[in-house]
């Protein structure tokens, strides 16, 4: 189900610019001033360069650039999740019993579906919980902390209100500026790579053949995506 959720957004954020590698002590929340060249997450993949072939970072202001940065965490989040998820299915890990008793959903029907076809079969009320979820989340990382905002000099991608959740033990307080740049910037490349990931799978779905190494995969059947409330 949460492979469903990413999909609407990749393309956005599988675009956002990156940086130079020697300012990896920055925190990301001096993106706002220093601009696209002194932005975490470059490496050996990009050459060590700026990858921005399309010139996106010259779109717009300052904020708009910290707004693709944002972008870009929050997306690789989800796509991260999506992937865990992914990979819960289609190895039939799942809880015991009923989804809900009331429409006959089993937890053991959706994992023997097709990964998006698991979502629609998911009851209405089933999905709005989800949804809600998401919206209450992007709500709280936009609206919590006017004066922190990614785009009046906050931290893009920070969620403060979620810091005690995610990071119960503190393992983070333990950590050197070095270890948490360092951090970082493993979360922007798996983040990517999670994106591309998801991507690889829908489009596999999509088009057969489109990906070869996914070619003939006994679980990547039904629909290549999932809307809302439903496919069309």
């Amino acid at each position: 189900m949460v492979a469903a959720v990413a999909i609407s957004n990749i393309a956005l954020a599988s675009f956002a610019p990156v940086a130079p590698a020697f300012h990896a002590t920055a925190v990301r929340s001096s993106a706002l001033t220093m601009g696209v060249e002194t932005m975490e997450g470059i490496g050996p993949e990009t050459a060590n360069k700026v990858f921005d072939p399309w010139g996106l970072a010259t779109m717009g202001s300052d904020k708009t650039l910290a707004f693709f940065r944002h972008a870009e965490i929050k997306h690789g989040r989800v796509a991260m999740a999506a992937m865990v998820g992914f990979l819960f299915h289609i190895n039939h890990i799942h809880f015991p019993g009923m989804l809900s008793p009331t429409y006959g959903v089993s937890f053991e029907a959706l994992s023997n579906m097709g990964p998006f076809e698991a979502w629609n079969n998911v009851p209405l009320l089933g999905q709005l919980q989800v949804i809600w979820t998401i919206a209450g989340l992007e709500h709280a990382s936009e609206c919590l902390d006017p004066a922190g905002h990614y785009t009046k000099g906050g931290t893009p991608g920070n969620l403060k209100f979620l810091k005690n959740f995610w990071d119960t033990p503190g393992f983070t307080k333990k950590l050197t500026a070095a270890q948490l740049a360092e951090k970082r910037a493993s979360e922007l490349k798996n983040g990517r790579l999670a994106m591309i990931g998801v991507a690889s799978i829908c489009a596999a779905m999509a088009v057969p053949g489109s990906v070869p190494l996914l070619n003939n995969a006994p679980l990547l059947t039904g629909p290549a995506f999932a809307l809302p409330f439903g496919t069309f």
